[in-house]
């Protein structure tokens, strides 16, 4: 049960700080969190999420160098409870609005293809989530109590997301 709890937790944790949120300029320097509205989510098919990963990541890997690890993989999820909890089809209330997420433990950036919108909010996401590469783990804990919008890893992470036109 405690197991369980914690991926909730983590869960609940992680659709916050994945780009599940708008407008996410709003929220900097605020501990504000918006989630999106539901009438937004029209989703991707994931061959065409896949699509634009494998055209634009190596571009991005290339102008950005690879993270602390080294260059992180890229996975395609439909949901990010049934990826945490292994058990295919859980959804869960963040279900609708976690976007991308990176994690240091694996070094990976975990997409969830049914809610990106289109090919801007792929690209925002791996931009954000690869951001994220090069930041120090044993820093987050410090960070993340300062609040999303305050969080010098998540505003560093947004101001990445700004380039997105270049992969185009």
């Amino acid at each position: 049960m405690i197991k369980l709890k914690n991926i909730l937790s983590e869960i609940d944790y992680q659709s916050k700080l994945s780009r599940g949120h708008k407008p996410d300029h709003y929220q900097l320097g605020t501990s504000d969190f918006k989630p999106f509205d539901d009438d937004l989510n029209e989703g991707m098919s994931e061959p065409n999420v896949q699509s634009i990963v494998d055209r634009v990541f190596p571009q991005i890997v290339e102008d950005k160098g690879p993270g602390r690890q080294g260059i992180p993989k890229i996975e395609l999820h439909k949901d990010i409870y049934a990826r945490v909890s292994g058990i295919e089809g859980m959804t869960g209330e963040a279900s609708k609005t976690s976007k991308a997420q990176y994690e240091h433990e694996t070094d990976t950036i975990y997409i969830y293809y049914p809610n990106m919108v289109n090919e801007e909010d792929v690209i925002r996401s791996i931009l954000h989530e690869y951001e994220h590469a090069f930041h120090d783990p044993k820093k987050h804990d410090a960070y993340r109590a300062k609040g999303y919008g305050n969080n010098p890893y998540e505003i560093a992470a947004h101001k990445a997301e700004e380039d997105w036109e270049k992969y185009i």
